[in-house]
């Protein structure tokens, strides 16, 4: 009786100690260097004209990666997938990326091309849902039809990344089978790296990472329920999110890229970082979740680097709410500035 208490004893702690070895491992194998592959920036379409200003600001920021946005909208009621018509800014229509990536090209910046869904109705994409095998038959041609297409405007301009889809977790979860094949289409027409961008409570559920070059996280993970947490305390609270990420990373052998990270100068930035419910400045609580997160991150070997949401290719930003996840003009951005750099 004693023996097979030890024995059960035994197996519920070894796998923990397996788990922590492999944990122990990882955080203590980094880097000497901070010469991360993606120093990117989520670029905010430009409503009607591209500015050299543009890139000539991101370059002084070290910036070496854009990620340029094809917007599309979902009509839920018809199953359908529209984008490139007028009520779009010019930055997010194909003629208006197509023009933005050789600029950014003529500036050494290289770009990751990363199509979004808008949902009519505010639904969140991750919970896209349809009640007929018909229905998702017509919506998964529309969806395939426009990635097809930016896929083969990537192949057209040498763009180095293509992330095929963002943060659509039910329909993945649902439709496995669409996406293993759209994956296989897309390798068909664009000869580039290759991602996802999976939200960050659901990234360990994504089957098909073996098949993609980069391991893509948007990565708005909770850590403090503090107005201004300190640095110290947000290290603290990455150690569980990276113990995740570094069993699937270690599972399936590919870099993590980081696709959006960013966080609101306002209290309690780094609490919901996904939510835009505070209203009150706060230019150090961002700050801090910026430094944080290249301290915990930047040089782990496995770590890519990401896209930091957002940059504004105009003033649109100084007419908005002066709460916004750009870094624009706040402390945050020298915090980026200094990590990005090449070491």
């Amino acid at each position: 009786m004693k023996l097979k208490k030890i024995i059960l004893k035994l197996c519920i702690i070894l796998p923990l100690l397996v788990i922590c070895y492999s944990f122990y491992k990882s955080e203590n194998k980094t880097n000497s260097k901070t010469n991360i592959e993606f120093r990117g920036m989520n670029l905010v379409a430009p409503i009607s004209e591209l500015k050299n200003e543009t890139f000539e600001t991101l370059k002084q920021n070290n910036v070496n990666y854009i990620s340029l946005i094809p917007y599309a909208f979902v009509n839920l009621s018809q199953a359908t997938v529209s984008y490139n018509h007028n009520k779009q800014w010019w930055g997010e229509t194909s003629e208006g990326i197509a023009e933005t990536i050789k600029k950014s090209h003529q500036y050494q910046i290289q770009v990751m091309l990363k199509p979004h869904l808008w949902i009519k109705n505010g639904l969140y994409t991750g919970n896209l849902d349809f009640a007929t095998e018909k229905e998702w038959e017509k919506w998964e041609e529309n969806y395939e039809k426009y990635i097809i297409e930016f896929a083969e405007l990537a192949q057209k301009e040498n763009v180095a990344l293509f992330c095929f889809g963002t943060e659509l977790g039910n329909p993945i979860a649902k439709r496995p089978k669409f996406w293993f094949d759209l994956i296989s289409k897309i390798r068909k027409v664009y000869k580039g790296k290759i991602t996802y961008a999976a939200n960050w409570d659901d990234f360990e559920k994504i089957p098909f990472w073996k098949e993609l070059d980069y391991i893509g996280i948007d990565a708005y993970f909770p850590l403090s329920d503090a107005i201004t947490p300190t640095v110290s305390d947000l290290n603290s609270a990455w150690q569980k999110h990276l113990l995740k990420i570094i069993l699937l990373q270690q599972k399936i052998n590919k870099k993590v890229v980081f696709t959006e990270f960013g966080y609101r100068n306002s209290d309690y930035a780094a609490k919901e970082p996904w939510l835009e419910n505070q209203s009150k400045i706060n230019n150090i609580g961002q700050a801090n979740a910026y430094e944080s997160l290249f301290e915990s991150l930047i040089k782990k070997e496995w770590y890519a680097g990401g896209f930091a949401w957002k940059w504004y290719a105009d003033d649109y930003y100084k007419k908005s709410n002066p709460i916004d996840y750009t870094p624009q003009e706040k402390p945050a951005l020298q915090i980026i500035k200094k990590w990005y750099k090449e070491r």
